[in-house]
């Protein structure tokens, strides 16, 4: 699936997840065995995925949290969103 900034991420219920430190996190797949190490960033995006929401709306968010300009946020924000799809850690719906 193609994700773009009106696509909605949902948490994958199957992937546990721990915070290491106070920024960041690890994650695991029991399906598919992978560990994934998530930065500041990452572990941020993660949290507000406890709800589901667009691509745009995350990158409002961690645009103002993180003072970074809408169109580096909303590159870096598809192309991570598009790993995580493709890896199963998160699904993917159309608005």
């Amino acid at each position: 699936m193609l994700v773009t900034l009106d696509t909605i991420l949902s948490r994958n219920g199957e992937i546990l997840h721990a915070p290491v430190g106070a920024e960041e996190a690890v994650m695991m797949s029991v399906a598919s065995g992978n560990y994934y190490g998530l930065n500041a960033v990452a572990t941020r995006i993660w949290e507000l995925l406890e709800r589901p929401m667009t691509v745009r709306e995350l990158c409002v968010q961690i645009g103002r949290e993180f003072d970074v300009d809408a169109p580096t946020c909303e590159a870096e924000i598809l192309s991570f969103a598009t790993a995580l799809t493709d890896n199963g850690v998160v699904h993917a719906a159309e608005a």
